[in-house]
């Protein structure tokens, strides 16, 4: 195999494992030789004059050869290629954030397709699993704000995004439960918590506690998450993060909308992505909350006092979030509450926030941070 590898390093056209790692044999070959013929290469594909090529995506349906011995990639294959893919890919700058959600997330599937055949292991599954839940966090929060300001859905489906995320956190946490038939939990976590994908300056981490909260942050509202995170054991439940996202969620399912934009400054930046996607329904909520306290004819709430409240980024925002709501705005910048004129067939009011420098990171760190070495 390695013999295979040197011989062909200096070809051209490539079926890319990663920039050092390729496997070529005929089956291989065929298959680059078809995508060229019916002009399948994606742009991401095209490196100067090679082609890097990676498998894609197909529909077991309509593929009969999905479980081909030749066509699956083994578990070091699938590591490096993962880490191809979200630490090499997603740095291009010469095309749209998009098109690299679009290539990257087909790719990603195309690996879960092929861990599914196989059937690895849960230890292989979760270091595979646990940075494309990174990944579809991070890019569910950049692409959304960007819809949110520009008012488009033409390139990003933010619904199919949650299910591709929800699919591999579920699957990345039915894992861990499996592994702790075997192993004991504190001794899982550690193993978890040292793992890499790579040893290179940016390495792919697998963060249990990561995704751990981000599965309570992502379905805020949802019992299911807090039944999840009282059956766990002790040591996991300690760690500050967890126990931030654990707060934060009971302090959502109590209407405290207040508590819960404070403690939000104190996350993490991808459970900061996760807590962010919620804020629209949290602020509608706050607004028609506050409706209900301080209806009156004459009086009035100061504007600002309302910014804190809802995490906005200034007076002027949240006075527009009022007006939005149907509700009267004075010149002394205050806002009348009367529990008539709130309007509950409005659409969400896209959050005027303040984003925390935490998130002016790159993708390479966002994607290779650990949250035990951060401070809540």
């Amino acid at each position: 195999m390695e013999g295979e590898r040197e011989e062909n390093e200096n070809s051209d056209n490539r079926w890319l494992l990663d920039h050092s790692v390729v496997v070529f044999d005929s089956t291989i070959n065929r298959q680059m030789v078809e995508r060229e013929k019916e002009k399948l290469v994606h742009v991401l594909e095209v490196v100067g004059s090679t082609r890097q090529m990676v498998k894609s995506y197909s529909r077991s349906a309509a593929d009969s050869h999905i479980a081909i011995p030749g066509h699956l990639r083994p578990f070091p294959i699938l590591k490096e290629t993962t880490q191809y893919l979200l630490l090499r890919v997603t740095k291009r700058t010469d095309v749209t954030a998009a098109c690299i959600y679009d290539f990257v997330n087909d790719r990603l599937r195309a690996i879960r397709q092929d861990m599914t055949v196989q059937r690895l292991g849960p230890e292989e599954c979760m270091q595979l699993l646990e940075p494309m839940i990174r990944f579809y966090v991070y890019f569910g929060y950049r692409q959304v704000h960007k819809i949110l300001c520009a008012s488009s859905l033409n390139e990003f489906d933010p619904v199919l995004n949650r299910k591709y995320l929800l699919e591999c956190m579920k699957w990345f946490l039915s894992c861990c439960d499996m592994h702790n038939k075997n192993t004991r939990d504190n001794e899982l976590t550690e193993l978890i918590s040292n793992w890499t994908i790579d040893k290179a300056d940016y390495s792919l981490k697998c963060d249990r506690v990561l995704v751990e909260s981000l599965y309570v942050l992502c379905n805020l509202g949802d019992m299911h998450p807090l039944y999840r995170y009282l059956s766990l054991s002790p040591d996991i439940k300690r760690a500050p993060l967890l126990q931030l996202a654990y707060k934060m969620a009971i302090a959502n399912l109590h209407g405290n909308f207040v508590k819960l934009c404070r403690l939000s400054e104190k996350l993490c930046p991808l459970t900061y992505c996760a807590f962010y996607l919620h804020l629209p329904t949290i602020q509608r909520r706050g607004v028609s909350v506050v409706c209900q306290a301080y209806s009156s004819r004459q009086g009035s709430v100061p504007a600002d006092a309302v910014a804190r409240w809802l995490a906005l980024r200034s007076a002027m925002s949240a006075a527009a979030l009022c007006r939005h709501y149907g509700l009267t705005t004075r010149s002394d910048h205050t806002v009348h509450f009367m529990k008539a004129d709130f309007k509950t067939d409005v659409k969400l009011m896209k959050p005027d926030t303040y984003i925390p420098d935490k998130l002016n990171i790159s993708i390479q760190e966002i994607l290779t941070y650990r949250t035990d070495e951060m401070i809540y």
